[in-house]
């Protein structure tokens, strides 16, 4: 690489580690991307504990169905009156 290239990504590089490179490592890449990894980490804890937080103290109800399907079932024709009852 010679001139314009050279210059180019020396600048680039410059850009994405010169804060940590200058001592200030709160501007640098991977400390942007630490934050955002945290924040996103962060937000989905606090989105489980609520999720979670709704359960406790609730155990699943019991749906009470009227009807066993879309299909009526003559109990008495299949001798299972006291099985489907």
């Amino acid at each position: 690489m010679k001139g314009r290239k050279l210059w180019v990504v020396a600048f680039l590089a410059f850009m994405t580690n010169g804060a940590s490179l200058l001592g200030v490592g709160q501007g640098s890449a991977g400390a942007v991307a630490r934050s955002i990894e945290c924040n996103h980490a962060i937000a989905h804890n606090i989105q489980a504990a609520k999720g979670l937080g709704l359960l406790v103290g609730n155990p699943p109800q019991k749906v009470r169905a009227e009807f066993l399907g879309p299909f009526q079932v003559d109990c008495s024709a299949l001798g299972m009156c006291s099985v489907l009852a």
